[in-house]
C-alpha cells in the first residue's frame, strides 16, 4: 500500500516554502514537486495541511488543492495497477503518469525556462503579498520581469533557443555582450528607439536575477544544465559616482518651505527619516509604532533579518512631533519607491544648494562615459542611506558602530559604499591632527 505525505522543503524557514508530495510504496520513493507554497508558521506538520487560522484566510481553498493533488496521485496509482494486473509502477513511470495527469493545471511545475520564470515571478508576488511587502512586490517582481524580457529579446534577436540546458559559459558570454551593445528597434510608426547598451551594474543585476531563477529551478524535476555552469556566472559590478547629501544640504532640505505642497512635504520628511536612521527604503518607509520605544527605534531589517537599534536624531523627533496624532507611528505615510524618486527630484530642484553640476562616470556599452548632471537630478531614496553612512564616517563615528546600523558585513564593503572625497578625507585627518595637538598641550 502506498503512503502519501506532503512535506515542506524547509521546516524552519521564515519565507514562503515549497510543498512536495512524497509517495512511498514497497521500498520505492517518489517526490513530486507541487506548485504550492506556504509559510511554515501556517503549516500543521501533523495534519500535513495549512492551519485553520485567520492569519492565513485562504486555507480552505489551499487545503482543497492539496486534497485534489493527493486524490489524483491515488487515482493514477490505482489505475496503473488495474491496467497492469495489480503490478506497481516504477518511480519513473509513476512520476511521468502523475505529471501527465496534472499537466495543464496550476499544480504542474513548468519545465521550460520561460514558463518556469513566469511561474517563479508569480510565486514571488504571492510570497511578498503574504509577507505584507506590497511595495516590494512590484519592485522585486518587476526586476525579475525585466530580466525575463531581456532574455526573450535575446532569443528573438539572435534567433536562438533559450532553455535550462543552454545555460552555459557560451550563453553567459553572448548574453552579456548582447546587453552591452546598443540595440535598435522600430515601433509601429517606424520610429527607431534604443535599448540596452547597459552599464556593468545593470548587467550585473540581470545576471544576479538569472542565477537566482536557475538556483530555484535546480531540482531533479527540472532539466537544469547538469554541469551547473550558471554557478560560475560572474555578477558584474563597478563603483559608481553616486551622490550623498552632507549635513548642510540635509539641513537646507529640512528648512525648505513646502507648506503649500503636502505631497512634497511628506516625501521630504520621509527622506530625512532615512537620512538620519541609515535604513534602506524598504525599512524607513514602514517603521511601525511598536518599533519606536523612547529615544530609540528597534527594528528588524527586511533584507537580512538583522535586528538593529537606532537612536532617534533630533530631526526625526521634530518630524514625529509634526505628524503626531495623524498617523499611528507619528511618521509620514508609505509611498512607492518609484514615485518617491520622482518627487525627490522635484524637491531638489527647489534647493539652490543642489543646483550645481556633478561629474558622473559610468561604463555603458563597454565604454567609459563621463557626463555632468545637476545634483538634484541624481537624488534617489538610496541617497538617504548613503548620506547617513558618509556623514557619520566624516563625524568620526567608529566604523563598526555605523556598520551595526547599516548592516554591512565587512569594513571593505562599507568603505566602498560611503562617498567621501579626497578633500573630505584630508579634513578628517586634519581634525585628528588638531585633536592630538590639543591633547599633547594639555
Amino acid at each position: 500500500m502506498a503512503n502519501y505525505n506532503f512535506n515542506l522543503k524547509g521546516r524552519n524557514s521564515k519565507k514562503l516554502t515549497p510543498i512536495n508530495l512524497v509517495v512511498n510504496y514497497n521500498y520505492k520513493r517518489v517526490v513530486f514537486y507541487t506548485r504550492e507554497s506556504v509559510l511554515p508558521k501556517f503549516w500543521d506538520f501533523e495534519k500535513q495541511r495549512a492551519k485553520e487560522t485567520r492569519s492565513f484566510s485562504e486555507y480552505p481553498e489551499f487545503n482543497q488543492r492539496l486534497n485534489n493533488i493527493e486524490a489524483t496521485a491515488k487515482n493514477v496509482f490505482r489505475r496503473y495497477q488495474n491496467d497492469h494486473d495489480n503490478e506497481e509502477p516504477s518511480p519513473a513511470e509513476y512520476k511521468k503518469l502523475l505529471e501527465a495527469e496534472l499537466k495543464g493545471t496550476k499544480n504542474c511545475v513548468p519545465k521550460t525556462f520561460i514558463e518556469f520564470t513566469e511561474y517563479f515571478i508569480d510565486q514571488t508576488k504571492k510570497r511578498l503579498e503574504i509577507e505584507k511587502k506590497a511595495d516590494s512586490r512590484s519592485d522585486i517582481a518587476g526586476s525579475y520581469t525585466q530580466t525575463l524580457n531581456c532574455i526573450k529579446d535575446y532569443a528573438k534577436d539572435k534567433n536562438k533557443r533559450v532553455d535550462f540546458d543552454m545555460m552555459d559559459n557560451d550563453f553567459y558570454t553572448d548574453f552579456i555582450k548582447y546587453l552591452e551593445t546598443i540595440q535598435t528597434s522600430s515601433d509601429e510608426n517606424g520610429k527607431k528607439t534604443k535599448k540596452y547598451g547597459f552599464s556593468a551594474n545593470t548587467i550585473g543585476k540581470h545576471i544576479k536575477n538569472l542565477k537566482r531563477i536557475l538556483n530555484e529551478a535546480c531540482t531533479p524535476e527540472m532539466n537544469v544544465n547538469k554541469f551547473t555552469f550558471y554557478k560560475r556566472f560572474k555578477v558584474l559590478k563597478e563603483d559608481t559616482d553616486a551622490i550623498y547629501l552632507n549635513e548642510n544640504e540635509l539641513q537646507a532640505m529640512y528648512e525648505l518651505d513646502l507648506s503649500n505642497n503636502s505631497r512634497l512635504d511628506r516625501v521630504r520628511d520621509l527622506f530625512l527619516v532615512g537620512a538620519w536612521t541609515g535604513l534602506r527604503f524598504s525599512d524607513f518607509s514602514c517603521i511601525q509604532a511598536k518599533d519606536i520605544q523612547g529615544d530609540f527605534i528597534y527594528i528588524q531589517i527586511q533584507k537580512t533579518g538583522q535586528r538593529v537599534v537606532i537612536p532617534i536624531h533630533w530631526t526625526v523627533k521634530a518630524i514625529m512631533d509634526k505628524y503626531k496624532g495623524q498617523f499611528e507611528n507619528s511618521l509620514p505615510p508609505e509611498i512607492s519607491n518609484v514615485k518617491m524618486n520622482a518627487y525627490l527630484k522635484e524637491i531638489g530642484q527647489k534647493m539652490d544648494i543642489l543646483n550645481a553640476k556633478e561629474s558622473v562616470t559610468i561604463v555603458k556599452a563597454g565604454k567609459t562615459v563621463q557626463k555632468k548632471q545637476m545634483k538634484w537630478e541624481l537624488l534617489t531614496t538610496h541617497t538617504a542611506r548613503r548620506g547617513f553612512a558618509s556623514n557619520m564616517y566624516k563625524a568620526g563615528i567608529p566604523t563598526i558602530t555605523i556598520m551595526s546600523i547599516t548592516g554591512h558585513k565587512t569594513e571593505k564593503a562599507f568603505l566602498r559604499y560611503i562617498k567621501v572625497t579626497p578633500d573630505e578625507h584630508a579634513k578628517i585627518l586634519m581634525k585628528y591632527f588638531q585633536k592630538s595637538i590639543q591633547l599633547k598641550v594639555v
